[in-house]
């Protein structure tokens, strides 16, 4: 311990994200659980909970304290805050906070380097103060932006680099703890992206979950071969039928290949990944056949009233 009230204490940031695999379950868990009104699938919340470990933030943190808003990172000032303290080279103390202004006096490994006050005055002149959040905590709000000025002005490399901001900063209403308040910004649209090789095979659940997220990320036209050998191989890895009607069915909502759209067609047929082999066959990727198999067992034991008819279409 030390009598230094200006004394920085580095605080070690131990998150459960070590992989995209790992990002990736955390991701799907959290979209499901409907906790989260801005990440409601996830490649939303993938995105927000990846910002957050550049960061240096865990994924739930990330979830409630990190926002994308015009592509650009948002953070509530209480994480900023908390960042610029746990560096282990940058502190700040409190100078003044009213009503009317706030000044912090920031420190660089324990040496003063400068100052960073906001005032009503200031935020008038930005036409800020007619804003609810800032008539209803005017001192939130006044710290909220010296903190962020002061951030990029004293200790620029709390964030490697990247440009951060407070939910205010970027039209955002904000509560009275500086979160941002779902509704009063447009979330950005996130285009989902196929998700990486690794970490195979995949349950059931994240299966069905990365064929929705490359459906989306897939355009065009499936064409009658491609259903065709997506029809012969999920035939030839789950045993036949009705095995396939009920596996087709589980995965994509659809009992024949036919009906399914043709963006996800096309995320079943990359799924399988056909490869022509000398004797002029096709077979499919060795893991899709094992996936395919758990997802027939999982079916079966999640719903095994769910008998799918014969034939194809």
């Amino acid at each position: 311990m030390t009598d230094n009230p200006n004394a920085i204490v580095p605080v070690v940031n131990s998150s459960i994200i070590q992989s995209m695999a790992d990002a990736e379950r955390a991701a799907m868990a959290m979209a499901k659980s409907g906790f989260f009104q801005d990440a409601k699938d996830a490649s939303q919340a993938i995105v927000k909970i990846l910002a957050g470990q550049e960061l240096g933030f865990g994924p739930f943190a990330s979830m409630t304290g990190v926002n994308i808003i015009q592509n650009k990172p948002v953070l509530a000032a209480n994480l900023m805050a908390a960042a610029v303290k746990r560096t282990g080279k940058y502190n700040y103390r409190v100078k003044e906070l009213t009503d009317e202004a706030c000044e912090l006096v920031f420190f660089e490994a324990g040496k003063e380097v400068g100052n960073s006050k906001f005032t009503m005055a200031d935020a008038k002149a930005a036409l800020l103060d007619q804003k609810d959040n800032w008539r209803k905590y005017p001192r939130n709000m006044l710290f909220a932006r010296a903190l962020s000025n002061g951030q990029k002005w004293y200790a620029p490399d709390v964030f490697n680099g990247a440009t951060v901001y407070t939910p205010d900063e970027l039209g955002a209403d904000v509560d009275d703890e500086g979160n941002a308040i779902q509704g009063s910004f447009k979330v950005t649209e996130i285009k989902p992206v196929p998700p990486p090789a690794g970490d195979r095979p995949y349950s059931p659940d994240a299966l069905k979950e990365r064929l929705k997220v490359m459906s989306d990320s897939v355009t065009g036209k499936c064409t009658d071969g491609q259903r065709q050998a997506v029809l012969i191989n999920l035939k030839t890895m789950t045993g036949g039928e009705p095995q396939y009607h009920e596996v087709l069915k589980w995965l994509t909502g659809y009992e024949y290949i036919n009906e399914v759209p043709d963006n996800l067609a096309l995320a079943l047929h990359k799924w399988i990944h056909p490869t022509k082999q000398p004797d002029g066959t096709f077979l499919p990727d060795e893991h899709s056949i094992q996936e395919a198999i758990d997802v027939y067992d999982f079916a079966l034991l999640k719903e095994p009233d769910n008998a799918s008819p014969d034939g194809d279409h």
